[in-house]
């Protein structure tokens, strides 16, 4: 049976009778809802972000990091056409709810409008950030989108207008939800819903912990439903105009809260970081056994003592490939802490890798992790998705919480240490420098990099670089910042530097790594390792090669002098 290799990130469904799911592994998987088979699968160039039934049943829609969109026809999953105008990731997507076109919105910072056989119609123009979701009104040209520039804006579809214009204190809207009354729920950041209409002031309600990654609405049920970082999703019944706390429920742990819908009056499906969905019944508030199986994606990658580690989306810790530690859900990194090994991802728990002894809990996932030493005591910051990083410290391997404190807005997405420095890098594309002893801030650069940061790496002497979906390498000290152009044309997620920080290895989530002389300041060969996404890189000590583990379930010595000296593929700055 075809099943998914890699995490789901969008789900959706038809009237009880087919799911579709877009996963990470560049595929989209049509299911039968019955019976919970796969009936067919289409393909993308990248990772699959979001998929759309459209209202008759005849086409799913799936966005991609391609930056395509692509119509498939059902069930047979055939090609219909494929939409070509973003210039970036392909987010949202709604289907007119009586004509035969679609709006797409994108990470470009535009929307896009296409009939179904891929000619593009209009693009729309007026977002500053990332715009993440679109919807069409019903029976109306009125378009409505969200957008990490923390507006709300409505579109004239036929005249590509923008008719009104909503801030939210430039808190990131990530999604919208509406009724066919035309009431549209927003959700952001700080873990609001923001309730919509016409002539009425918006209505604000606290709902979530962290923020809210995907609202979705019945209009059968008359039922909202929010899915947030913080663990829970909860389900809302709207009632006059308003809003009423049905149920508060705890995701499992293999669930994504990135995206979720209805089968039917009781169930919901959700993704997952596994190899099919997640299926919960609300009537019974349990989740129900859906046969997931583990997918093999390894999110990164160390060396201790000589052994190579690794954890990933199954939360398997191993040792030089064989398995020491099962914890039960997905981490996303994994670092030496003295002599123990510390990992955490998507529960929010710290966890000594190899005994699997949480050591603090988190009220959102956890992204980065690194070790530094201050005065004699070894210590370890943690970077989480709702910007704080929770310092631990050891003393005879007992560890202990040292402090909580918020050092961006947003998701900390890397962190490195020096000598006198932690420094930061965020999702919003910030960068920071704190005193490694007091913490406190000294320098915060809001515009550091021109997209979301994804990762950073210490090269000593108080000296760092970091790598975003600009395509741009970064070299940094707390008084200046040098910008590098990259062989790269996707996404860099993560670096790493050898233990002089004269060498640089750079990994994309297309497969691809390129090697940079920090000495001349040139880059020497660009090398595609793997068809899957280069997730972290390591450096072993022993061996004196990085390590490049992929969301193949793959980890790749690469070595440094056959790379120095290179003629093929050379790019100079």
């Amino acid at each position: 049976m075809i099943t998914h290799k890699s995490p789901i990130s969008g789900i959706a469904t038809f009237n009880q009778k087919f799911i579709a799911t877009a996963g990470y592994d560049n595929i989209v998987i049509l299911w039968d809802a019955d019976n919970g088979r796969s009936l067919g699968r289409g393909c993308h160039d990248h990772l699959v972000n979001q998929c759309l039934f459209s209202p008759d049943g005849k086409y799913l829609a799936t966005s991609s990091s391609d930056y395509t969109t692509r119509i498939w026809s059902v069930p047979d999953m055939s090609l219909v056409s494929v939409l070509k105008g973003h210039k970036d990731d392909v987010e949202g997507l709604s289907f007119h709810h009586t004509r035969d076109i679609i709006a797409t919105s994108s990470r470009d910072k535009t929307i896009c409008i296409f009939q179904i056989d891929g000619k593009l119609i209009k693009t729309l123009n007026g977002h500053k950030e990332d715009v993440i979701s679109v919807e069409w009104m019903y029976n109306s040209d009125i378009i409505i989108s969200s957008s990490d520039d923390g507006t709300v804006k409505f579109w004239d579809a036929n005249t590509g207008e923008i008719v009104k214009d909503l801030s939210f204190n430039d808190v990131e809207t990530d999604t919208i939800a509406l009724t066919s009354e035309a009431t549209i729920f927003a959700g952001n950041d700080d873990g609001e819903i923001i309730i919509i209409e016409d002539n009425v002031e918006p209505v604000v309600i606290q709902c979530h912990n962290a923020g809210i990654k995907r609202l979705v609405y019945s209009e059968q049920e008359k039922r909202l439903i929010s899915l947030s970082y913080d663990r829970t999703f909860k389900v809302w019944d709207y009632i006059d105009k308003g809003l009423k706390l049905k149920s508060t429920q705890q995701f499992n742990n293999v669930v994504w809260p990135r995206s979720a819908a209805f089968l039917n009056t009781t169930e919901i499906v959700f993704a997952s970081f596994g190899d099919r969905y997640a299926h919960f019944d609300l009537s019974k508030e349990v989740w129900l056994d859906n046969g997931i199986e583990s997918t093999l994606g390894v999110n990164a990658v160390c060396e201790l003592n000589g052994s190579t580690y690794t954890v990933g989306d199954s939360g398997y810790v191993k040792q030089n490939g064989e398995v020491r530690k099962e914890l039960g859900s997905l981490c996303n990194f994994i670092v030496p802490f003295g002599n123990l090994l510390i990992t955490g991802g998507q529960t929010g728990s710290i966890f000594n890798a190899l005994t699997g002894e949480t050591y603090y809990q988190h009220k959102s996932p956890l992204n980065c992790a690194a070790e530094f030493e201050v005065n004699g005591v070894k210590k370890i910051v943690v970077g989480s998705y709702t910007g704080e990083v929770i310092i631990l410290q050891s003393v005879n391997d007992e560890v202990f919480l040292d402090q909580v404190i918020r050092f961006h807005q947003n998701a900390i997405k890397g962190v490195s240490v020096s000598e006198n420095y932690i420094f930061t890098v965020c999702a919003t594309g910030a960068a920071a420098f704190h005193d490694i002893e007091n913490y406190k801030e000294i320098k915060y650069i809001k515009n550091g990099h021109d997209k979301i940061a994804n990762g950073c790496t210490s090269l000593g002497k108080n000296t760092f670089a970091s790598v975003s979906r600009d395509l741009k390498l970064r070299v940094w000290n707390v008084d200046d910042v040098s910008v590098y152009e990259t062989p790269h044309t996707n996404s860099i997620k993560c670096i790493g530097a050898d233990n002089t920080g004269r060498y640089l290895l750079l990994g994309s989530y297309v497969g691809f790594v390129s090697l940079f002389d920090n000495g001349e300041r040139r880059f020497t060969k660009h090398i595609r390792l793997s068809d899957f996404g280069i997730s972290n890189i390591g450096f072993h000590s022993d061996s004196g090669k990085f390590l490049a583990s992929s969301y193949n379930g793959k980890v790749y010595q690469v070595d440094i002098e056959p790379l120095i000296n290179c003629k093929d593929n050379l790019f100079e700055l």
